[in-house]
């Protein structure tokens, strides 16, 4: 399991490269069935590159202005 609320600015930039970073760090370190699941705010749309990456991903939870993914590592 690892656990996130990656951040989506580094000084005065926003962008989701950190985020990135660290969702594929994740998807290297988890054995099959591992579990990513990130704190974030909803118009980050992290939802598809999770996707991308994991083949899929699910909303655990949300309100208006934050979201909680979790991602599974496959086979």
């Amino acid at each position: 399991l690892v656990l996130c609320n990656p951040p989506f600015h580094q000084d005065h930039t926003v962008g989701d490269a950190t985020a990135r970073a660290l969702f594929a760090q994740a998807h290297g370190v988890l054995k099959s069935g591992g579990e990513l699941r990130i704190v974030a705010n909803r118009h980050l749309g992290y939802h598809a590159r999770l996707t991308e990456l994991f083949g899929g991903c699910a909303l655990v939870a949300e309100n208006d202005k934050f979201v909680i993914l979790s991602a599974r590592r496959g086979q």
